[in-house]
């Protein structure tokens, strides 16, 4: 990009050879700090020339008028070099180019792409570019990503033909097939790794939004119902529902071979994967350090078997410390056998009365009973200091319990 940054800036110095598109490599090149420091004075004078030229001139064939590549490498090149007042009439061209009859909808996709780097008035919705160019462009950090494209853009890439377009095209094409490949598994042809887990447990945060807590009932026959989630068994029952649709062989409680009077039991387990899915459930007065404590534990034991070679911790905040979280997460990433880490907070709206507080204090892990505790599915009778309480809880009769089924 420097060889290229260099030649296009000698070109603008020449009036008979220069062009918009000299100019837009520049804006290009502008993405890197390190050419954008050595190629901002010629970048700023090039916008300026181009913005003293009349543009959309009746009976003369359009040039940056339809040329969404350099279109969106001025507005890239605008936004990091220059304040957008200093290129209003940029926006202009790009709001007025997308809307123009016989245009490429390659180039209509990167003209509506300027016109939101730009933030310029009038500018048409996102969701009008192509899905593609959508995806490659939100990969890139261009444009705000969008899951609901995903599948028409899945659909697009597999049907692509170099012939259908230029070089232009194939490189989004390819940096959207690139994106869709690291997020959907399918794509994977079967190929499944510690890091497509890693992506769905990171998913759980988003897809509580839509986890029930209601205010008040939602049919009139109905009574109110919050799901709430109270110990480290509701984690993992959720994490079952979560995962046991993908992965096959997911397991629950499953034990390792005795290590001297341990029997460890891993929460949960992808045996094709090598794979332990650690849950801790963090009531608020434990300290975080405590948690990568008792990780740590948790991978010597698991270590001793090498069938398991992987380990992600998921970590459910119920103190809501989410200052905290970055910290933990850079701590248990240097344990041995960690992939990475998940640490949730209690979504905001899943506020507890005060009646029905738990208590503090208790970490929710079960490492006293661990090797003999009840399966997931039993805590209703689990002898666990989790799941009994000596102090009845205060019972509101509207309100749904959910309880964990086979």
């Amino acid at each position: 990009m420097g060889d290229l940054a260099a030649a296009a800036a000698v070109a603008l110095g020449s009036p008979g050879g220069r062009s918009a598109g000299h100019v837009a490599i520049l804006g290009y090149g502008a993405t890197d700090p390190g050419l954008a420091e050595a190629f901002s004075g010629t970048f700023r004078e090039g916008v300026a020339w181009l913005g003293a030229r009349s543009w959309f001139r009746p009976h003369l064939p359009p040039t940056l008028e339809a040329d969404g590549l350099s279109a969106l490498g001025l507005a890239l090149g605008v936004n990091r070099l220059l304040h957008r007042r200093d290129a209003a009439w940029l926006g202009a061209l790009v709001v007025r180019g997308a809307t123009a009859a016989g245009l490429s909808d390659l180039n209509r996709s990167l003209m509506v792409a300027a016109a939101h780097i730009l933030e310029a008035p009038a500018r048409r919705d996102l969701a009008t570019m192509l899905p593609e160019a959508r995806v490659a462009l939100a990969d890139l950090g261009i444009v705000p990503a969008d899951a609901e494209c995903r599948r028409p853009a899945w659909r697009n890439v597999l049907r692509f033909e170099p012939a259908m377009g230029d070089p232009a095209r194939a490189a989004l094409t390819l940096r959207a097939f690139e994106a869709l490949c690291e997020t959907n598994m399918p794509a994977r042809l079967g190929r499944l790794e510690p890091g497509d887990v890693l992506r769905v447990l990171q998913g759980v945060e988003r897809s509580l939004r839509l986890w029930t807590w209601e205010e008040r009932p939602r049919t009139p026959r109905s009574a109110l119902v919050r799901w709430d989630i109270e110990n480290e068994y509701h984690v993992q029952n959720l994490l079952w529902t979560t995962l046991a649709p993908l992965f096959p062989d997911l397991n629950a409680e499953e034990y390792t071979p005795p290590v001297g009077h341990k029997n460890p039991r891993m929460d949960l387990t992808v045996p094709s994967l090598g794979l332990v899915i650690e849950v801790k459930f963090v009531r608020a007065g434990v300290s975080f350090a405590k948690i990568v404590e008792e990780i740590a534990a948790d991978a010597a034991l698991y270590r001793v078997d090498p069938k398991w070679r992987v380990l992600i911790p998921f970590v459910w905040d119920d103190s809501f410390r989410t200052e905290e979280h970055p910290k933990l997460i850079e701590g248990l990433r240097k344990l041995e056998m960690v992939h990475d880490a998940v640490v949730i907070p209690r979504p905001g709206k899943m506020e507890r009365d005060a009646g029905d507080r738990i208590r503090p204090g208790r970490t929710g892990t079960r490492r006293a009973s661990k090797a003999g505790a009840p399966g997931i599915d039993d805590i209703a009778q689990c002898p666990d200091s989790e799941a009994s309480e000596s102090t009845p809880r205060r019972v509101n009769r509207n309100v749904g319990v959910l309880k964990s089924r086979t």
